[in-house]
């Protein structure tokens, strides 16, 4: 903690903190909230990369196709569409459970016009990946995860995942590439 720019004050986590003083004209409280990243396992042993109260989701190309156009009450603004990945989506990503901080990183941004869209996060995470050939399309959307570790011969590739909230469709659960993780 920072008071005014002065001496940073360490604090202990989950512990109570209290500033007792005669507050006069403006003062800037400073605070760092560290969040390490959290690797956490789900359904089919893949895993979802969370930080603080985030989860991150595989930042995704988007097409939009207007829908119910010939419906009632469905002219714009209030129209339908539907959108999908206009950029691949089935990747297996680099990550160990027990060192997670080894394998994503996170850059801070301005936040956006819109912060919760795409353009708009003001963090992004950077993850190594594969794609995996053998994870399609399922009736329009993306099959189970396939269960356990995944393998790839395919180019590693720098990943961009943003906050859950700021993506308009998303992968949030990837199979591990055994070996891979840092």
């Amino acid at each position: 903690m920072q008071i005014d720019g002065g001496a940073a004050k360490p604090l202990k986590p989950g512990s109570w903190h209290s500033l007792d003083r005669r507050w006069k004209g403006d003062t800037e409280i400073r605070l760092h909230f560290p969040m390490k990243p959290r690797i956490t396992q789900r359904y089919n042993t893949a895993v979802a990369i969370e930080r603080g109260p985030l989860v991150y989701s595989l930042m995704l190309g988007e097409t939009r196709t207007r829908v119910n156009a010939d419906k009632p009450h469905r002219e714009l603004p209030h129209g339908d569409f539907e959108v999908r990945p206009s950029t691949p989506w089935n990747y297996g990503i680099a990550v160990s459970a027990s060192k997670p901080e080894a394998a994503v990183r996170f850059e801070e941004r301005p936040v956006g016009e819109r912060p919760f869209s795409p353009e708009g996060a003001g963090v992004v995470g950077k993850v190594k990946g594969r794609k995996l050939g053998g994870w399609h399309l399922a009736n329009g959307w993306a099959s189970e995860v396939p269960p356990g570790p995944q393998y790839s011969r395919e180019p590693v590739e720098e990943l961009t995942l943003l906050p859950y909230g700021c993506t308009n469709i998303r992968v949030t659960e990837f199979p591990c590439l055994p070996g891979e993780g840092a």
